[in-house]
């Protein structure tokens, strides 16, 4: 004859002798112990450097509008030089002697030059761009350009 026995409050059914309450205080303590003790800690954070500043970014050259007429006129220009190819003439209170430009727009004559001359009637935005012919100046007109400085001069 079999005895059924009688299962008490909190013990698992099947005979197990431990109770469910215990367990659960036992997990709950050992939880509990390993949280304050991971609180107590700090945690190993390494520092952080700072980054590098970003290099400074190259200036761009902007290109400004200018009013554009050729001459053709042979002899010494304001900085001492011979009149040649690739030399123009500006207002030197804009650019001074010296200074190098790129022309934009100026169709077959754009490119380099080296300001070396200033001219009698150049005032602001103007340039004159030397040409050996005088045909060829004549041709040119007078048109609207685009002017970046690549390189002041001295003053």
């Amino acid at each position: 004859m079999q005895t059924r026995r009688r299962v008490a409050k909190g013990e698992r059914p099947g005979g197990s002798p431990f109770a469910y309450g215990a367990i659960t205080i036992v997990v709950a303590t050992a939880l509990a112990t390993s949280l304050s003790h991971c609180a107590s800690r700090k945690p190993e954070v390494p520092p952080i450097a700072a980054p590098a500043p970003p290099p400074a970014p190259e200036p761009t050259p902007s290109r400004v509008s200018f009013e554009a007429t050729a001459y053709s006129i042979t002899g010494t220009t304001a900085s001492g030089t011979q009149t040649r190819r690739g030399i123009v003439a500006a207002d030197p209170a804009l650019l001074p002697l010296g200074s190098r430009i790129r022309v934009h727009g100026a169709r077959g004559y754009s490119g380099v030059y080296t300001v070396a001359d200033t001219g009698r009637t150049i005032d602001g935005r103007e340039i004159d761009i030397y040409m050996p012919d005088a045909r060829e100046a004549k041709r040119f007109g007078r048109r609207r350009v685009e002017v970046e400085v690549l390189e002041y001069g001295k003053k």
